[in-house]
């Protein structure tokens, strides 16, 4: 049985589908959308798609997806062998996107939606010249924490605050303790918890 969202997660996910397709700061929009691929085809165990990106970029889009338990020793490595930190934040940031958009909709019963189209255009390179190691595996504007994890790449930082708010909470509403979304505050950080301990997370 398909259940029926709350007024916003389409639209929300209609945003991101638009961003995956588009151009981003380190990848283009085919890239990204074969970066979505990638990950999608590991996570099921199938073979991963042929691709013109290199060993480095694969292997991030797929293991994300399929074993996200990585170490600074890992990161590292792939940087050595040319994924530079930053092109390293938009692969991680589109697949905990399309992983979250996918167990979204099996969890209202709902079908895989398709990969888009990509768009034509070239990658903004646009840096984020404050962004430095400050406790992460990766740079971060401030020290590293769930809410900058991404915030080497500006436009990957606004993407997840957008579909975080979507399929969670906004940054403002986790301030109110009272708030009722359907669920009290206290059944939503229950199922959040829970998810994070099934998902071996930690900060």
């Amino acid at each position: 049985m398909e259940l029926t969202p709350a007024p916003g997660y389409q639209s929300g996910i209609d945003r991101e589908w638009a961003r995956l397709a588009a151009p981003g700061t380190w990848w283009s929009g085919a890239e990204r959308v074969v970066i979505a691929a990638i990950a999608r085809a590991a996570r099921a165990g199938d073979p991963l798609p042929t691709t013109g990106l290199s060993g480095a970029a694969v292997e991030a889009a797929a293991r994300l997806s399929a074993d996200p338990h990585v170490d600074l020793a890992w990161v590292g490595g792939l940087e050595q062998r040319g994924l530079e930190r930053p092109a390293y934040v938009e692969i991680l940031g589109v697949v905990a996107r399309l992983d979250a958009v996918d167990t979204f909709r099996f969890g209202i019963g709902a079908p895989t939606r398709p990969l888009p189209d990509p768009r034509a255009g070239e990658p903004s390179r646009a840096g984020v010249a404050e962004a430095e190691i400050d406790g992460g595996f990766v740079p971060t504007v401030g020290p590293a924490f769930p809410t900058s994890a991404l915030s080497a790449v500006a436009a990957e930082q606004e993407a997840q605050e957008d579909l975080h708010g979507v399929l969670y909470m906004t940054i403002e509403q986790m301030g109110d303790l009272a708030i009722d979304l359907d669920l009290g505050r206290a059944q939503i950080e229950f199922v959040a918890a829970r998810t994070s301990l099934l998902n071996d997370c930690f900060f």
